[in-house]
């Protein structure tokens, strides 16, 4: 009977929220593996895909606007209702060209379709009151408490966006929250092994693509409309892999020279560790260190497909190094696991899930992994420390605390190691002291941090 089942792409956008919220999956991982059944149309595919990154980047603004109109509280309900009520809702109040009477219909199927028939009317209720009363949707006064405001408006966290407000203002907090609202630009890294950016650019432009190159780094090409990527034969072929522009500065900055000994300290899934051996020309050695093995894994298959022959993985904590290798490496990359937070743009779960209390646990984590990792570096070695956070505990702080206590290091200034001019003073400023803070809103990139250390005498 006609209606009687959901669309495929709400049913499947259902699921992977569902996987979030109870599994703590990542919904990029779970969307790419929907995409490689080849079980959806690319209508439904779109559909899905703004589905389930609208309803995670916006969730704090939809529980905020069902608590109004609810007799259940969000927190209380049944976690499948839960997210087919937050689907809906986002239907409703950011999706003008979907029929507010589709929304309702189609979420009623997903209650029933998942067993919880008795449960359909309350969904159905709730979302056509919302439908009908969003008018009276109210939201705080952002003159009497500018920081719920924002947090609300933009949907962000408020402890991060109380945060950012102290450190950044209104204006570029506004600006940033913005920013991780836009759905991120799909950057490639043309892999010079096999060819060059102008001729990669070609050859997508053959493929159908939309691209132009990057306005930061030489090697970056910029997708206008995304696409399954991993179907093109020049994917499979290795001309190219997906890698933010900020991922890539970092090794721009390292910049290690061919037949050199580089050590990548917490490596998975590979995308700076292949860029290394570009840059080296395939020529030297690179130990690429991870924790998991599947991360591992991916590393190894991304050098099979990119043509990289000079990477060797080891399952290994990097804090374990100085005991394995000694003083050997010339050129040392420490991208330490982060909290995440200049990423949400492209995991939005991530706002939800990462706490304030989590960045000093972060942070002396990350000190322990750069001191460890720092002492198998040679006198007159090159380190580059990242996050992708931007967070001052575990960027700024990590590394004045690692400068007090390992006195062999000094910061180096990286005007001349970045591949594109700084316009901003404040950038230029940090540069000279050896760091730098890359910003969606003021860089166009990911949120990301680098700073760069050159060994001046052997470790004690």
């Amino acid at each position: 009977m006609k209606g009687s089942k959901p669309s495929p792409a709400r049913n499947a956008a259902l699921q992977v929220l569902l996987s979030v919220e109870r599994e703590g999956a990542y919904a990029n991982l779970e969307l790419q593996k929907l995409a490689r059944t080849g079980k959806l149309s690319p209508q439904d595919t779109s559909l899905l895909t703004e589905l389930v990154y609208g309803t995670l980047r916006r969730q704090g603004t939809l529980d905020w606007v069902i608590d109004q109109f609810s007799k259940v509280p969000v927190s209380q309900m049944n976690y499948i209702i839960r997210s087919i009520v937050r689907m809906g809702v986002y239907q409703l109040l950011y999706l003008d060209k979907v029929p507010p009477r589709a929304v309702c219909n189609e979420a009623v199927e997903l209650a029933k379709s998942r067993g919880i028939r008795g449960l359909a009317g309350f969904v159905n209720g709730l979302l056509r009151t919302i439908s009908s009363k969003k008018e009276e949707i109210a939201y705080p006064d952002p003159s009497e408490k500018p920081a719920l405001y924002l947090s609300l408006k933009y949907s962000h966290p408020l402890w991060l966006v109380e945060r950012w407000l102290e450190r950044f203002g209104m204006e570029e907090t506004v600006a940033l929250c913005r920013a991780n609202n836009e759905p991120p630009a799909v950057v490639l890294r043309c892999n010079t092994l096999k060819t060059t950016p102008e001729q990669l650019l070609k050859q997508l432009t053959k493929d159908g693509l939309v691209v132009h190159p990057s306005a930061l780094v030489e090697e970056g090409v910029i997708v206008e409309k995304a696409v399954y990527l991993p179907e093109l034969k020049s994917f499979q072929e290795g001309l190219f892999t997906v890698q933010d522009e900020s991922s890539m500065i970092a090794s721009l900055v390292l910049n290690p020279t061919a037949g050199s000994m580089v050590i990548d300290a917490c490596s998975g899934p590979g995308g700076k560790t292949t860029h290394l051996a570009q840059l080296m020309n395939n020529k030297g050695m690179i130990l690429a260190l991870d924790v998991h093995q599947h991360r591992l894994d991916l590393i190894e298959s991304a050098c099979r497909r990119l043509g990289v022959k000079i990477v060797e993985t080891m399952l290994l904590d990097a804090r374990e190094l100085p005991e394995k290798i000694g003083e050997k490496a010339d050129y040392l990359l420490v991208d330490v696991p982060c909290s995440g937070l200049g990423v949400i743009r492209r995991r939005p779960e991530l706002r939800w899930r990462v706490k304030a209390g989590d960045l000093p646990l972060h942070a002396q984590q990350q000190l322990e992994i750069l001191g460890q990792a720092a002492l198998c570096l040679k006198p007159g070695g090159k380190l580059v420390y990242s996050t992708c956070s931007t967070e001052p505990e575990e960027n700024t702080g990590v590394v004045n605390s690692f400068l007090m206590e390992y006195t062999e290091f000094i910061p180096q200034d990286l005007t001349a190691l970045l591949p594109f001019p700084l316009a901003d003073e404040r950038d230029q400023l940090d540069a000279k002291r050896g760091y730098l803070q890359l910003l969606p809103h003021r860089h166009g990139t990911d949120g990301f941090f680098l700073s760069c250390f050159r060994k001046v005498r052997k470790s004690r």
